[in-house]
């Protein structure tokens, strides 16, 4: 299966990073993280599966053209790694100041 990443991610990268002023972090950073997004179902072999990803793709893709996210939507879905886990637990949320 080819991977779709450099034709598209050679020309949105840049409008998407202006667009929603990612500027803290370069431009080749960011385009690396868009080619980590494309490359992290690369093992996917069900062709039922891969279309869905690419439909759920191409969704993203045009809410993010069509401003539908905000800046903040499109960093937490770039970067859901860092983003921190919620407490599940009473003690956890006691701990961080939750109720």
């Amino acid at each position: 299966m080819q991977c779709p990443y450099p034709r598209f991610g050679q020309r949105l990268a840049p409008t998407f990073w202006w667009d929603y002023e990612l500027h803290d972090m370069p431009l080749p950073v960011f385009r690396a993280v868009l080619k980590k997004q494309f490359t992290n179902n690369a093992h996917l072999s069900d062709v039922r599966v891969i279309d869905r990803k690419v439909a759920e793709c191409k969704q993203h893709m045009v809410g993010i053209r069509n401003a539908f996210y905000n800046g903040d939507h499109v960093r937490n879905y770039l970067f859901r790694e860092n983003v921190e886990p919620k407490p599940k637990d009473f003690l956890s949320k006691f701990l961080i100041g939750k109720d």
